[in-house]
Formats: C-alpha cells, structure tokens, sequence
C-alpha cells in the first residue's frame, strides 16, 4: 500500500492486487488489516480495480461488508465478483464461490436456508429437485452443529440429543433418523439410489424442524430467518 504514494502511481487510480495480507500467525491481526484496506484504499477511492485474495475465512467476513460500499462507487453500478481458488493434483483453477462462502456468514446460514426452502417449496417444482435431493445431507449437517451447541455435554449422544430436541416424540426422531441413514448415505443402499426421493417426507420433517427452533427459541429463530433475507413467520 506504501506503492500508492510512489511518484509513479500517486494521484492515479491503478489496478491493486492485495495477496493474502493474513497470515496464519496474524490472527490477531484481521481487524487491523481490514481498517487499513479501508482507511488506504476503500474510502480514498484509491483504485481502478481491486483484487483482494485470503484463505482466512474470518477476514472473507470482514471484506464482505466493502460490498455494499464499492458496488456503488462513484455513483455508478459495479460489478463485485467472489472466486475460490481450487488445486487439483498439480493444477490450479478459479471457480465461482459456492453460494453458501458467497451469501453467508457462514455454513450454518446456508445450511438454514436449503432447510428452510425446503419448507415452503412445492412438491411439482423441477427446478427445486436439488434442493430435495441434498435435504438428507444438508440436515444432517444442520442439527449436528445446532444441536452440539445446544446439548454440548459429553454424556448424551445423538439419538438422544434429537429426542430432547423433538421434546420426545419419538415417530419425529424415526423419520428424521431415517431420511439421513437412507438418502444421505447409499452404501449399501444402492436400490435406495434408483428410487425417487420422498418431497412430501422431507418437506413435512423441513416443517417440523423450524417449527421445533421456534418453539424453543423464537428469537433465534427470527435472527435466523434474518440472516438469510426472510421475515418473521
């Protein structure tokens, strides 16, 4: 950034690549890093292009508010675009960021959201066939992480954690036990894979789900519904 007030490129607007200012060790560092970017290059309008790459995912928060700033800079319309960079085998490529890095705050957001659109789609919609078709894995994932942080005692296992959650019906814990065992795992399963995925049961559990989170806590339920651009239900 010190480049900027170079005779070469002072009261110019050049194109700046910031390459991945945190480091692993700079943790503590983020906000700091962040308020310098600001303070240098956002506000001053300092550039004509800006490239910012992080493996940080913390600090990809803390860009992510630039974008509400920048995508009116100068009051005219620009375009502000998320990439990954992925590496396979000896090869490396930029893909577009997957929407939950893109959208989120993080993961559980996203994960919030396929449930919760799965909870008002309809049953006949073809472009809503992937969002059934991850139901069991994107629920899975969602009551692990929901479910540790609310039960996060050693002594109670998962089984148990969904009937405390269910508040001890036990027919919601069976469905719920069994679209994950037979649509998110297919090993030994296989004859499972060639049948078409049960909408009506998913959607029904999707239901049952938002309603238990309100139930048990309607603020949180809310803030979530927030998070994701929805209002209250």
């Amino acid at each position: 950034m010190a480049k900027l007030e170079d005779i070469d490129t002072k009261n110019m607007n050049p194109i700046i690549w910031i390459d991945d200012p945190i480091s692993s060790l700079d943790g503590n560092h983020i906000f700091f890093v962040y308020s310098l970017i600001s303070s240098e290059i956002i506000q001053p309008k300092k550039f004509e292009q800006l490239f910012i790459s992080t493996h940080n995912l913390d600090f990809l928060k803390y860009l992510k508010r630039f974008s509400n700033y920048l995508s009116k800079k100068d009051g005219q319309e620009n375009i502000i675009s998320y990439f990954l960079l992925t590496r396979e085998s000896d090869e490396s490529k930029l893909i577009i960021m997957p929407n939950y890095l893109k959208n989120y705050v993080t993961e559980f957001n996203y994960l919030f959201h396929q449930i919760y659109k799965c909870s008002i789609a309809e049953e006949n919609d073809i472009n809503e066939h992937s969002l059934f078709y991850n139901f069991a894995n994107n629920t899975r994932k969602f009551l692990e992480a929901f479910l540790f942080y609310k039960y996060p005692n050693a002594d109670i296992n998962d089984k148990d954690k969904l009937l405390k959650f269910f508040e001890g019906d036990k027919q919601a814990v069976t469905l719920a036990d069994r679209i994950d065992n037979e649509y998110s795992h297919l090993e030994g399963l296989f004859e499972r894979s060639m049948r078409p995925v049960d909408i009506p049961e998913m959607r029904t559990m999707a239901q049952y789900i938002l309603k238990k989170i309100k139930e048990k806590d309607e603020e949180q339920y809310d803030a979530l519904l927030k998070s994701i651009g929805e209002c209250k239900k």
